[in-house]
């Protein structure tokens, strides 16, 4: 064996300890790993039948995004209100095991929160594709205060 070859060794095992490394520590860490979560966007017809499904669950739970007095103007019923503005001091609150499905007035505001929960490490989160819009263009309920 010349010094080449065990140069080549050399680089293998240590590259080799590097990836056992990298993946008995993704392995151990806490929380769900990646795969285990779901964090997407979905037609306002899917989440109707995930509101259904889940409704009586305490750890399901559908939030409105939107700022207060949109909210008051009509929202999917059932929902919470939490404003985008000050969602970040309120996410400490939310359980990351829970599920959620999150909307806005058309996906904007939605889209930033569910990149936040899921930065956050959430574990399943839906957000209505086209927020509240699109859920009223398809003829689903809406109440108002």
């Amino acid at each position: 064996m010349n010094m080449v070859d065990l140069y080549y060794y050399a680089l293998l095992a240590i590259g080799c300890s590097i990836t056992m490394a990298v993946l008995i520590c993704g392995c151990s860490s806490a929380g769900p790993a990646p795969e285990d979560r779901i964090i997407r966007t979905i037609p306002p017809t899917e989440a109707s039948t995930l509101i259904e499904e889940n409704v009586q669950r305490p750890e399901f739970v559908i939030i409105d995004v939107r700022r207060p007095d949109e909210f008051a103007g009509g929202h999917i019923p059932g929902a919470i209100n939490i404003d985008s503005a000050l969602f970040s001091e309120q996410i400490g609150g939310l359980d990351p095991d829970g599920t959620y499905v999150i909307y806005c007035q058309r996906g904007a505001r939605s889209a930033g929160i569910r990149e936040l929960m899921r930065e956050a490490g959430f574990r399943e989160v839906y957000e209505v594709e086209g927020g509240i819009s699109a859920w009223k263009a398809v003829g689903l309920p809406v109440v108002a205060e």
